[in-house]
């Protein structure tokens, strides 16, 4: 199939399908003309190639990943080595970790800082109502 036709199977732009054709992740034939030649098996590599960058991985994760981008979503898995992927899955699931870390400790924060608003309302100073900041309301 065509980049055009395999763009509106996966629901992917013909610029991602060319970016990760860049990258390593795709790999068309090409005709004589020039054209990328897709086979079916192109939608699956998309779909999991979403599926993991959705799930935060980077487009340098997945080259390390490149076989188990042929896998099927659910039943076997094909990937050669599972311990350089393993690696990979490690350290994302940790950097998520972090990030979700940090954000627990805003909303703390936020939550304490709401709580000590309700708490004495006459303390806190009026924003005034600026043209920079017309959302905000002079408190009466």
């Amino acid at each position: 199939m065509r980049i055009g036709e395999l763009a509106r199977v996966t629901g992917v732009t013909t610029r991602a399908l060319r970016y990760y054709e860049e990258q390593g992740l795709l790999r068309p034939d090409r005709s004589a003309n020039g054209y990328r030649s897709y086979p079916d098996s192109a939608v699956r590599v998309v779909e999991n190639i979403r599926l993991f960058l959705a799930a935060g991985l980077t487009t340098d994760d997945l080259r390390l990943l490149d076989d188990c981008l042929r896998d099927e979503l659910v039943g076997d898995h094909a990937c050669a080595d599972p311990t350089p992927k393993i690696d990979v899955f490690e350290h994302r699931l940790a950097l998520l970790q972090q990030r979700i870390n940090g954000l627990v400790a805003v909303r703390e924060q936020l939550l304490d800082r709401l709580s000590d608003l309700r708490r004495s309302p006459e303390k806190v100073p009026a924003v005034p109502r600026t043209p920079s900041n017309p959302a905000c309301k002079a408190v009466e």
